[in-house]
């Protein structure tokens, strides 16, 4: 469930045509009489892919020996892939804090040496699978899409791009999100065909939850079978072990017990094969819980191995090496980030005083070559007049070269500014996770401690007065976990209200752009609430032009205002009595063409809905930063702060908002002139 299949790892690197018996002998020969030390890296590589289940020892010497003489060569190809490798192998034996280290060494030798080839991609999904594992699903997203831009650049790693959006689909479906994860587990499954791969078996078992959310029990149980025979072709212990637990739990929701069993047992022993720590909690946990209620005596020696393997993945020395080893990670990277910072900032000031240097001397030229015109214009003409005109002109100049150097040192302390408080909020962030995760993890220790508590024999007058201390608790982590997110999104609302952006301008289909949020809107929110319908309409101008913009920052100001529009008719849904009526949101392109001769024109964007509406007072605070009319925890008030941002300081246009407050709740007075309507104008 926890722990993706590493098989990528090799696939980026080399392919198996033999079987495995031949191969092995194979790479031991052909490392025993290598004469090149090049080759003797890349076949210990391959000899540590060999070991990497059933002899991690000396998959971890083969390592050792790999990165030695990698680096004694200079090949850092073959540095990273070792380095990679080895985060493999600790994760497979459970070690989550020794593969995160290994992994993130690998992904700083390349980006230190500027590799930005499909090498690169080994650590990228090293340590997204291992935040996967830590449930830090955030965390591994963030990874899984560094890898799948890494492949996007390539051009050609199909392999890269299989694993990327299979970890990109994984993580949508953890998080109910399964109208995305259908989707990039599909792209998964279409790249696996097209490098020629066998198709990873975590992809099918990811798909077969999918579909079991969805309430498609068939499909779910076809998928989690595919990936069982995916595990068994590629001799992986695993994945073989999690498919098997994945087929018990079906059973078991399907009410099944006997079947469970059978496949929870097959599950088991597959893990314990491959000393694969995931699998055996998996199989152990559904076993306990299977034997509880006919066999106790084996429940408990089942929730004993599950514990120990928890403990091995989970322990409290292991949360406390990964949180020192990432802080250490991250420490290094800010640090990396300010010199970066400091070093743009010097170049700024050498840019503007060099800059003014030049306007000064530029100005000085002027100011004397129209000093000697006006002296002979005088000598000839005798015009006094016009020198002293012309001396006001250049006084004039400098006094606006002055305003100029002012504008420009306030714009500067401005950046340093917004630099600062994107770096305070950075920094929040992290702690905010813990908090978060820690708050879960205790829920769930509670809800262990409670099971334990009503087996202990204590009487039931002190049994129920320590249960209710641990609903307290419990309660008051989950209140800390509600707010705690609650945090993390005003935070992360604050990062992107305050980090510049770093699109580049380029020609875009606008309606091609809005018909693509409109309908990813629409999907997220009937992913986010089954309930929802409404009617939604793109009107667009057939011969509009493509414009210069970014598209990823004008995508994201459609997503906001659309957003906001299905919102404002669900709202008014909610709140009306009226059967008749229809929520509605439309988006209309148009585009503004001046008169002939006459600068000006415009594309013009306007986002409709038929919902609650706004006062006069809302609108006239709708574009500040935290401003929100949305009850709390359901919206940070930064939305249309950064899309206003967005449109008029990142592009030059205009952001408009004309709105009508619901006149009846019932609806009585119909819809006409009610709802809100943004209008965005883009220069062309």
């Amino acid at each position: 469930m926890k722990t993706l299949s590493l098989i990528f790892s090799f696939a980026l690197t080399s392919s198996f045509c033999f079987s495995q018996n031949n191969r092995f002998e194979s790479l031991k020969h052909a490392l025993a009489t290598a004469t090149q030390d090049t080759v003797r890296v890349y076949k210990m590589i391959d000899l540590i892919w060999f070991y990497r289940y059933n002899n991690p020892d000396s998959a971890l010497y083969y390592s050792q020996k790999a990165i030695e003489l990698a680096h004694k060569i200079g090949s850092k190809d073959g540095e990273i892939k070792a380095t990679g490798f080895t985060a493999l192998v600790w994760q497979g034996m459970g070690n989550l804090p020794k593969s995160l280290e290994a992994g993130f060494k690998s992904l700083n030798i390349a980006e230190d040496n500027h590799i930005e080839t499909e090498t690169k991609a080994i650590p990228l999904g090293n340590i997204a699978y291992a935040y996967f594992d830590l449930e830090d699903y955030p965390k591994a997203m963030f990874y899984f899409k560094k890898m799948k831009q890494l492949s996007d650049n390539l051009r050609g790693s199909s392999a890269a791009a299989a694993f990327a959006n299979m970890g990109i689909g994984i993580v949508y479906e953890k998080t109910n999100q399964l109208d995305s994860a259908l989707y990039y587990l599909q792209q998964g499954i279409h790249y696996f065909k097209k490098s020629t791969m066998n198709t990873d078996p975590h992809c099918y078992r990811s798909l077969g939850d999918t579909y079991f959310k969805l309430g498609n029990h068939p499909l779910a149980l076809f998928y989690y079978k595919e990936s069982l025979k995916m595990a068994v072709i590629n001799e992986d212990y695993r994945s073989s072990s999690l498919s098997n637990s994945l087929i018990a739990q079906f059973y078991k929701n399907t009410n099944k017990p006997d079947s469970s069993i059978y496949y929870a047992k097959i599950g088991l022993a597959e893990g314990e094969k491959g000393n694969q720590k995931v699998g055996i909690l998996e199989a152990a946990t559904l076993l306990s819980e299977l034997y509880e209620r006919k066999d106790t005596k084996e429940a408990f020696r089942y929730f004993k191995i599950a514990t120990a393997a928890k403990e091995g993945l989970f322990g409290s020395g292991n949360m406390k090496a990964i949180q020192a080893m990432v802080a250490q990670e991250e420490e290094r990277r800010n640090a990396i980030e300010a010199e970066r910072v400091a070093h743009q900032n010097q170049l700024k000031q050498y840019l503007l005083f060099g800059g003014l240097a030049l306007l000064l001397l530029i100005a000085f030229f002027l100011y004397r070559n129209n000093l000697q015109k006006q002296k002979a214009n005088a000598v000839l003409q005798g015009k006094n007049d016009e020198i002293n005109l012309q001396k006001d002109k250049v006084e004039k100049a400098l006094t606006e070269l002055k305003a100029t150097q002012t504008q420009l040192i306030q714009s500067e302390k401005l950046a340093s500014l917004g630099e600062l408080t994107a770096g305070i909020a950075h920094e929040i962030q992290n702690p905010l996770n813990f908090v978060n995760n820690f708050s879960e993890l205790s829920v769930d220790l509670t809800k262990e401690l409670k099971e334990e508590i009503g087996k202990v024999e204590i009487p039931e007058k002190d049994k129920d007065y320590i249960g209710e201390i641990l609903t307290d608790l419990s309660q008051n982590q989950e209140k800390i976990n509600h707010h705690g997110k609650r945090a993390s999104s005003i935070v992360k609302g604050m990062l992107e209200h305050s980090r510049a952006s770093s699109g580049v301008k380029e020609p875009t289909d606008i309606n091609k752009l809005a018909d693509e949020y409109l309908r990813l809107s629409y999907h997220g929110m009937r992913a986010k609430d089954k309930e929802f319908n409404a009617d939604y309409e793109l009107i667009i101008d057939e011969n509009l032009p493509k414009i210069e913009v970014i598209p990823q920052d004008i995508g994201r100001v459609l997503l906001n205002l659309i957003n906001n529009a299905f919102y404002a008719v669900n709202q008014r849904k909610l709140l009306s009595n009226d059967e008749s009526y229809t929520p509605s949101v439309s988006v209309t392109t148009h585009y503004s063409a001046p008169p002939l001769g006459a600068g000006g024109a415009s594309i013009i964007i306007k986002v409709k809905d038929n919902g609650i509406g706004m006062s006069e007072a809302t609108k006239a605070k709708i574009f500040q930063p935290f401003f929100t009319t949305k009850p709390t925890g359901q919206g940070t008030g930064l939305g249309l702060s950064l899309a206003y941002d967005i449109v008029t300081k990142g592009h030059g246009g205009t952001l408009e908002v004309f709105s009508t407050v619901t006149p009846a709740r019932d609806g009585a007075e119909g819809d006409k002139g009610v709802g809100s309507e943004f209008i965005l104008k883009l220069p062309f």
